[in-house]
């Protein structure tokens, strides 16, 4: 393997020093994979597709991806769990991608065709996303094998902009509400066959939330070499990125303080990442073309949580300690970290237990990952038929280490006026700490076969073969008991598909896609109900949990004609061995991992667009089923009617609404100032640890965002933007808790329930300069 991984490389960076090929036409690729030199169009094999590109991201004026896919895609829906616009839970169809372990995460996502989603746990940090940088967006939908591990609803697969596509010099400056600030500055240009872009920029704000500022610091840079027949670009990204979300608070703190307070804090994630990486796109001859890319990837991640504590002052005899409920109400000592087993916080320190009401948990992961991957692209004819053949290979590792600790700690929380931080007491809970090693390999090959049998009429073939090897080896602990294991998964994925061109204005698509993903490191640690860990905080030796499979159903048909478009679809997804995170405790991170033999998605999405004159419209509608179809007991145990709840198939997995409205409309009033407006209706939704759906909903919800953008001058741009226009109070995300640890004693006569609820944003304004030179 490192002989093909040596020679995918060399094949990556030698094209530059070779001869033109002249007078050969530029193969176009229609098969999309993480790899195609047109993976952003309009067009997909396998389900349907959402574009977005550049101008369209800068008029919206979005100061993140999640929040404009939220406001315009169709399916697409925000659990706002930790208030923070860069740390957003991004539902697709009833799948995650999410910056946070423990959800099961179910799209894939690719930065110019290199795999965007962490190897710990398949995480996505959006923050890392430079979105000033990006040409075009591509929503794929279905289970597309060709996109690999995590596809099980869809594919994100963004482009970014190089000195050929994007050639002006541009400075821009924001401001806006809660002490928004941000300063971009973007260059690109070419000369002959160079081209060269890179982007800086610096965002900070104070956080409509209470104790919650955001600093992101993003470079991002490319050089290209393009020729006729040739295209080969350099790519190196960096982020250095603060973020405080605080999360979720007890519903009743809105009403008793404001809806900005916080429950506990600090809630911190600093990311440190780089990325350097080469791809490169070359015609062999009129029918014959390939591409390749390698690349090195390293994201280290350190998180501070603060939080309320589930230890407990304990005695025996004179001597005094913390304590942890064990099963049947038994107490077990605390065992310090660098001190023997059994020994007394008395005999460490004169500090009352009964005031340690609080722990200070860190996380570190180093994620490093390198890879390469190599696809060839074959025209023909066989007989009146045209054909399209692209056969793939590739190979990705990552090296993982993984640190977490607990340290006791002092919650300042004697009066209202607090501010709920905590303060660590020096001690650390030996059996909350984590020191893991991980090594991984994905080694995979695959094809897709398109056959023109008419002008009409098309049948699409693909497959994909995923082997993944994950080796963990525990830093503190050896044999029985430790986190070691050795583990290997192995799946072969087909996909069909068939186009029919109904009329010159009508088609018809309907397709068959299955793709699958292996636990990641971060689940197969922690999968076992008789000793359950704390996420990102500790885990332990376990089973191991089977792959994940899904399949997916998907029928369409189109209309397109003039200025007028509009899409209808239906589509069905079934997960095998689905994953997902059983709460154990009363914290929401506290648990671990099991199979479910069977969840399904299906809905209808309906969408049109069109353009009237000097205004643009679109508009959406989807209706989404996601549902248990196998019976298990839910743990939950905060769940107000108690825990152990029988979830039977049928019941909604909860976080999802059922209907979503989306209308935006863009007025160019002249040539220099338009005027635009989104809107997003949803409807209800469980609160997650309801999934026996057996308590009230979160409620429905819609909001409002309009924009204004004035070119002053041909260099000169002057925009600004209001969210949430009507200033809606509405929650996007619930969950269970006790509230009463923490503020029974500062509000004595509160009735304090377990519902805890993500609020939205409240109405903000900003400003943009832009100015070219």
């Amino acid at each position: 393997m490192k002989r093909i991984l040596a020679c995918i490389i060399t094949c990556t960076c030698l094209p530059v020093l070779g001869d033109d090929i002249t007078g050969v036409e530029k193969i176009s690729i229609y098969g999309q994979t993480p790899l195609s030199s047109n993976a952003v169009s309009n067009k997909s094999i396998f389900g349907s597709v959402q574009t977005i590109d550049a101008e369209t991201l800068a008029q919206s004026q979005s100061i993140s991806l999640a929040e404009h896919m939220k406001n315009q895609l169709m399916s697409l829906h925000i659990n706002d769990v930790q208030n923070n616009p860069f740390q957003p839970d991004v539902q697709y169809r009833g799948f995650t991608a999410s910056p946070l372990l423990g959800l099961p995460q179910g799209i894939s996502v690719y930065l110019n065709g290199v795999r965007f989603n962490e190897p710990f746990g398949d995480t996505v940090n959006w923050d890392l996303i430079p979105l000033a940088a990006l040409d075009t967006v591509s929503l794929y939908s279905g289970s597309n094998p060709a996109f690999g591990q995590n596809t099980l609803g869809g594919a994100l697969a963004l482009q970014t902009k190089n000195g050929f596509s994007y050639t002006k010099n541009e400075l821009d400056v924001r401001f806006g509400s809660f002490g928004q600030q941000q300063y971009t500055l973007q260059s690109g240009g070419n000369k002959g066959n160079w081209g060269y872009y890179i982007l800086a920029n610096h965002y900070k704000e104070d956080g409509w939330r209470d104790y919650s500022e955001s600093e992101l610091n993003q470079l991002f840079a490319t050089l290209s070499y393009v020729t006729d027949v040739r295209t080969v670009e350099f790519t190196f990204a960096g982020n250095d990125n603060e973020m405080l979300g605080n999360g979720a608070i007890p519903e009743i703190l809105a009403d008793l303080a404001s809806r900005d307070a916080i429950y506990t804090q600090p809630d911190k994630t600093h990311n440190r990442y780089k990325q350097f990486s080469v791809k490169t796109d070359s015609v062999i001859n009129s029918e014959m073309s390939w591409q390749a890319n390698a690349y090195y990837r390293q994201n280290e991640i350190n998180s501070i949580n603060g939080d309320d504590s589930d230890y407990e002052e304990c005695e025996f005899g004179e001597s005094y300690s913390l304590c942890e409920e064990e099963e049947e109400d038994e107490l077990e000592l605390v065992h310090f970290v660098g001190y023997d087993e059994g020994v007394f916080l008395s005999e460490l320190s004169d500090i009352d237990p009964d005031t340690v009401d609080g722990t200070l948990n860190t996380g570190f992961t180093d994620n490093e990952s390198y890879g390469a991957a190599l696809q060839f692209v074959k025209l023909s004819k066989f007989d009146s038929f045209d054909n399209e053949f692209i056969f793939g290979l590739g190979i990705d590792k990552a090296d993982i280490h993984f640190r977490s600790d607990t340290q006791f700690a002092v919650l300042h929380n004697e009066t209202v006026t607090d501010d709920r931080s905590v303060t660590g007491i020096g001690f650390f809970d030996m059996e909350s700490r984590v020191d893991l090693k991980v090594d991984t390999k994905q080694q995979y090959f695959y094809f897709m076969n398109g056959i023109s049998i008419s002008d009409k009429f098309t049948i699409n073939l693909a497959g994909r073969y995923n082997h993944a090897q994950i080796s963990m080896q525990d830093q503190i602990d050896t044999g029985e008991g430790s986190l070691n294991g050795e583990h290997s998964f192995n799946r072969f994925n087909p996909a069909i598909s068939a186009d029919y061109q109904l009329s010159s204005d009508y088609m018809v698509k309907l397709s068959y896609s299955e793709s699958s993903r292996t636990p990641s490191p971060a689940e197969l640690s922690c999968a076992d109900e008789n000793d359950p860990c704390k996420l990102p905080n500790g885990f332990v030796a376990d089973p191991p949990l089977e792959q994940v499979v899904a399949k997916t159903v998907e029928a369409s048909l189109s209309y397109n004609k003039d200025n007028f478009s509009a899409l209808a679809t239906v589509f069905s997804t079934i997960s095998h061995q689905d994953i997902i995170f059983q709460q154990a405790t009363n914290k929401s991170n506290q648990g671990y991992f099991i199979n479910l033999d069977k969840t399904q998605r299906q809905g209808v999405e309906l969408a049109f667009n069109t353009q009237v004159k000097d205004v643009d419209f679109g508009a959406s509608y989807n209706l989404l089923k996601a549902t248990f179809e196998s019976p298990f007991v839910s743990f939950s145990p905060v769940n107000p009617l108690g825990a152990n709840r029988q979830v039977n198939p049928g019941d909604t997995i909860p976080g999802q609404p059922e209907h979503q409205v989306k209308f935006h409309a863009n007025w160019q009033i002249n040539d220099a100032v338009n005027l635009g407006t989104e809107f997003l209706y949803a409807s209800s939704s469980y609160y997650r640890g309801d999934e026996a759906n057996e308590n009230k909903k979160i409620p429905s919800y819609s909001v409002t965002n309009i924009y204004l953008n004035y070119q002053v001058t041909e260099q000169l741009r002057l925009s600004a933007k209001v969210d949430n226009v009507f200033d809606r109070h509405f929650d996007t995300f619930g969950t269970y808790g006790e509230a009463d640890e923490v503020l029974e004693d500062i509000y004595p006569d509160a009735d304090f329930d377990e519902y805890f609820v993500g609020p939205s944003r409240p109405l903000s304004a900003s400003i943009n300069l832009n100015y070219q030179f």
